[in-house]
């Protein structure tokens, strides 16, 4: 009997071979790659066709297109000389087509991947050769409208639609890049039904109809709007929102009616609330997941999302555990998607609170990037969002100089460079900004800001400006911006080169005129200074010429100032022989715009300080006879100078000069004027001032008959200055208003927030005062009570996620170091470093001691000192006091407190600078 074959040797059957791709299967493969941006993958199987039939139809085109996106790609990375070949290999592929035989969907694909200029080029020589064909024009006009190289249009006849409608799309793209959807649907109203353009024509009626919640209009435009559009994303997000598919059929599974609809969504969203605020966990769990389905059945993971966030804040007011949000995390969502979850929740409290700025929660969200945007360019515009945020939020927030070290690590990685300047940290953020995102012309104006009144950082404003001239060819904005910095370098033929630029992109645009005529008066300052009268007479007649409305206040102020300096007549006789025939309250501007030119100037050699004495005593003369002023003209005297002056003074506020009249001056002004110059005084950073006047004004009135608006202004200065803590001011003044003067009371807030700080600020700016019964919480400086799980939680995340430092230190803002050598330097710098012009303010105001105060104050808040406790702030005062100079200026301005009667006025934190070892004085009984 033979014996059996061992199992092991048994003959195994080889594996079935899968059947060969034909080179047509390969092609079509490789043509949906491309359509996917997997250019690399595709450039793969064009190999293999290549090999096998490379006469196959359709192969060179397919292969140029794949070329273009790979070089495109390679050189997104840095990739430059890879891309290079790339791009010569595509030409190769592009000379080898057959144009003329190119279906028009061919022709699509094709100016797809042609650079810009390429593309308009292209179709214009097939013009030449045969008929038009629309779904390319409008490809083409797509790519004008996101790309803007309407230079290029110029191969075309002026009568072809590409060229004869772009005049009316470029109107409107400022509005487009703003948000404003009206004004561009207003702009793009002339573009015909059957140009290339209609298309964005109806995306932006689209976009009105979408934020007025006109949802018929929506849909009605979206059945017009092409496949192939530009936004095709948006569109198809439309469709699903308003129920349509892309045919402009309703959806099979739409609701038929959608009151029923909206009410089980807001039933299940009650249900959320009451979780949240009733700190149930599992409740907030399950409301999430239901009301999730509920409002997004095709993709509830982007709503679990969103509604996770939101039980996050809620974790940040205490309203659930500090485990709730890894606990709801764990369950809800994707374990790719906690990190990004967490690290928003803390960007939005530092949207909330500017003082809990730190980097680590961009860092976090940057990492995570790749799984929420895998596009390339959405990622590149996503960080630019992220990092613009993070400069916006950080200069309400911090000062760059006083950074942490441990930030910089942080810094670094954000922007891919170390930090050399820590006071350009934002500065540089919005750089990287940019960089990612050049088209962002608010990020622009905002680097500006930034770079503004910067020592030395007007070279590198300028260079921002010109590239802001590239990149927007067609907005006058950087040409205006230059002309102002070449006037403020006194470089005027540069500034007028630049004007010119301005006038020939925007001809009627007032700004022009009203930046020439401060220029001529700068330029008339310059000579005058020196000694150039001729010259100075030359540019003050040419700004005259003008007649501006920005310069009518301050020209009859420069002309007397010219005749002062550069006669030898007597300057009372010279000045008051100009002021006759004047009101008196224009005889009493005058008088102070022309002691403030006197004062600034006086380094110079034709002016003296006799000349400022004869003006002060001819405007304290008029200030003596304010009884013939009206309440008007009171106000006219007081408002500050308007904006464009910047150039020609450092502060606009003239009420400064008046500050010893003040009042006499308030006694003149009543009814619906004086909020107006309690406004102004509030503008100066004088709101002891303000609070002295109302306290004059209800002295001796029944409480029934004070004015309520009083009464507001009072309980913001005294919470202000720490003599208040809690709400209950606002709350007797909201008691007894009715509605009317609860809109004046409304309004009033929303002035009186920008002179305010946090909670304060956010009490005014939302009209609710309730939070400020509650101290600083549930969003003001420090975490709130339940906030340490909820770090604790978020550290473990991060720390299971690979993020090299976690944030649970974001939200314990670590306490200053008394005797770290900066922070005393800083205070040290403050006690004996004059502010500049800090001698003429003394003999103008006699409010040294003041000024000081507010000075220290203002250095408190930067340092993060506020609220720390008294050992930290004795422990400095210490090491301040530990230099001699220091330590007499302390005492000299501890000294002008008990003079001026202050020391009981102080902030707790000046007090324990200024008395380290004494407590505020008692009052002697009697």
């Amino acid at each position: 009997m033979p014996g059996r074959r061992k199992r092991g040797n048994r003959k195994r059957s080889a594996p079935g071979r899968a059947p060969r791709a034909s080179p047509r299967r390969l092609l079509d493969q490789a043509r949906e790659l491309l359509a996917a941006g997997d250019g690399r993958k595709a450039l793969d199987l064009i190999r293999q066709v290549r090999d096998r039939d490379d006469s196959l139809a359709g192969l060179p085109l397919v292969s140029f297109c794949a070329s273009m996106q790979r070089a495109r790609q390679l050189a997104a990375k840095g990739m430059l000389k890879e891309a290079a070949t790339m791009r010569a290999r595509a030409d190769g592929y592009r000379a080898s087509m057959s144009l003329p035989a190119l279906s028009e969907d061919e022709w699509v694909q094709y100016v797809r991947y042609l650079d810009g200029g390429d593309a308009l080029a292209a179709y214009a020589d097939h013009l030449d050769r045969g008929t038009s064909l629309p779904r390319v024009e409008r490809v083409l006009a797509d790519r004008l409208v996101v790309q803007r190289f309407w230079a290029a249009l110029d191969v075309f006849d002026e009568t072809h639609p590409l060229r004869r409608d772009a005049a009316a799309v470029r109107s409107g793209l400022h509005a487009m890049d703003a948000g404003d959807w009206v004004q561009a649907a207003n702009r793009l109203q002339g573009v015909p039904r059957r140009s290339p353009f209609a298309a964005w024509r109806l995306f932006c009626r689209a976009m009105v109809c979408f934020g007025a919640g006109d949802d018929d209009g929506l849909r009605r435009i979206l059945d017009r709007l092409p496949d192939d559009f530009a936004l095709a994303r948006t569109v198809a997000e439309w469709r699903r929102f308003v129920g349509r598919d892309a045919a402009g059929n309703g959806r099979p599974g739409a609701p038929k009616e959608s009151e029923g609809g909206n009410r089980r969504v807001a039933a299940l969203a009650g249900e959320l609330k009451r979780a949240l605020h009733n700190g149930s966990v599992r409740a907030a769990g399950t409301a999430i997941e239901r009301l999730a389905d509920a409002l997004y059945p095709e993709d509830p993971a982007r709503a679990r999302i969103d509604l996770v966030e939101i039980a996050g804040l809620a974790t940040l007011r205490d309203l659930l555990p500090g485990s709730a949000i890894q606990h709801l995390s764990r369950l809800l969502l994707p374990a790719d998607r906690v990190i990004g979850v967490a690290a928003r929740i803390l960007l939005a409290r530092q949207q909330i609170v500017p003082a809990a700025w730190n980097p680590v929660p961009t860092v976090a969200l940057v990492d995570a990037l790749p799984v929420e945007f895998p596009r390339a360019q959405d990622r590149a515009l996503a960080r630019a969002c992220l990092l613009e945020a993070l400069a916006r939020t950080g200069r309400k927030a911090v000062d760059p100089e006083l950074l942490p070290p441990e930030m910089a690590e942080d810094l670094r990685t954000l922007l891919g460079r170390p930090v050399e300047d820590p006071g350009l940290v934002l500065v540089e953020l919005m750089f990287a900004s940019l960089e990612a995102d050049p088209d962002n012309r608010d990020g622009y104006l905002f680097l500006l800001d930034l770079l503004r009144g910067r020592t030395g950082g007007k070279p590198r404003l300028q260079r921002v400006l010109q590239d802001m001239a590239g990149r927007f060819p067609d907005d006058s904005t950087p040409w205006l911006e230059l002309a102002t910095l070449h006037y403020s370098r006194n470089a005027y033929r540069q500034a007028e080169g630049a004007l010119e630029e301005a006038r020939r992109r925007a001809p009627h645009d007032d700004r022009l005129l009203d930046l020439q005529a401060v220029g001529f008066l700068k330029s008339a300052d310059q000579s005058r200074r020196k000694g150039r009268f001729a010259l100075a007479v030359r540019d003050l007649e040419r700004a005259q010429d003008l007649g501006r409305r920005v310069i009518e206040s301050v020209l009859p102020a420069k002309w007397l100032l010219l005749e002062v300096v550069s006669g030898d007549a007597d300057t009372s006789a010279t000045v008051a022989r100009q002021l006759e025939g004047l009101p008196p309250g224009a005889q009493l501007r005058m008088l102070a715009l022309l002691l403030r030119d006197l004062y600034d100037n006086n380094d110079v050699r034709n002016t003296t300080p006799e000349m400022a004495d004869a003006v002060w005593r001819l405007l304290a003369d008029g200030v003596s006879r304010t009884g013939e002023c009206t309440p008007d003209e009171i106000v006219q005297v007081l408002e500050p100078l308007p904006t464009e002056l910047d150039l020609l003074y450092g502060d606009r506020h003239v009420a400064a000069t008046f500050t010893r009249w003040w009042p006499a001056l308030l006694e003149r002004v009543d009814g619906e004027r004086l909020p107006v110059v309690l406004d102004i005084l509030m503008d100066c950073d004088r709101q002891d001032e303000v609070r002295a006047a109302i306290e004059r004004r209800l002295r001796g009135v029944r409480k029934a008959r004070r004015d309520p608006l009083l009464l507001f202004y009072l309980a913001v200065t005294r919470y202000e200055e720490g003599s208040d803590h809690d709400a209950r001011r606002f709350r007797d003044v909201l008691k007894k208003a009715d509605a009317a003067t609860r809109e004046r009371l409304r309004a009033a807030a929303a002035r009186l927030a920008r002179h305010t700080e946090e909670p304060l600020r956010n009490a005014l700016q939302t009209f609710d005062f309730e939070p400020l019964d509650v101290g600083p919480g549930p969003f003001g400086p420090g975490p709130p009570p339940g906030l340490e799980a909820f770090l604790a939680a978020l550290e473990e995340q991060f720390k299971a996620a690979g993020v090299p430092r976690a944030p649970a230190a974001l939200m314990r803002p670590v306490p200053p170091d008394p005797g770290d050598p900066a922070l005393v330097e800083r205070f040290r710098l403050a006690l004996t470093e004059a502010p500049p012009h800090a001698a003429q303010q003394g003999m103008l105001f006699d409010r040294r001691i003041y000024d000081e105060l507010d000075r220290l104050d203002e250095l408190i808040d930067d340092t993060r000192l506020r609220g720390e406790p008294r050992p930290l702030l004795r422990e400095l005062a210490g090491n301040l006091r530990a230099d001699e100079e220091t330590r007499q200026e302390l005492d000299r301005v501890a000294r002008g407190c008990l003079t001026a009667g202050l020391r009981d006025r102080l902030t707790p934190e000046l007090h324990a600078l200024l008395f380290p070892r004494k407590g505020k004085e008692k009052k002697r009984r009697r």
